[in-house]
């Protein structure tokens, strides 16, 4: 089976950069600890208040998908949604 490539993307409350960066840094430790998968991010060029999680090479998908959900629920990540918006996840595979 391919690998799949988590892009998580959404919308941050504005103020609230610094920490969140501080807080996706630990998460992201906490899931490759668990995972064996190497988190990054990075925010939109047009637009900072619009941040991009990235997990690349994803062999066992729901294992992969409770730690991220726990991780979420244990660092708080959610706190950092803007009002109104939320977690955009998308999955993509290598192409045949």
């Amino acid at each position: 089976m391919s690998p799949s490539h988590y892009y998580i993307y959404y919308p941050v409350r504005i103020g609230l950069e610094a920490d969140l960066a501080r807080v996706l840094y630990n998460a992201q430790s906490d899931l490759q600890a668990r995972t064996g998968v190497v988190g990054r991010f990075l925010r939109r060029a047009d637009d900072p208040w619009t941040w991009m999680e990235i997990y690349e090479n994803v062999a066992d998908v729901p294992a992969f998908d409770t730690a991220l959900e726990e991780a979420i629920e244990r660092h708080g990540l959610l706190r950092f949604v803007d009002e109104g918006g939320r977690r955009h996840t998308e999955r993509f595979v290598p192409c045949a």
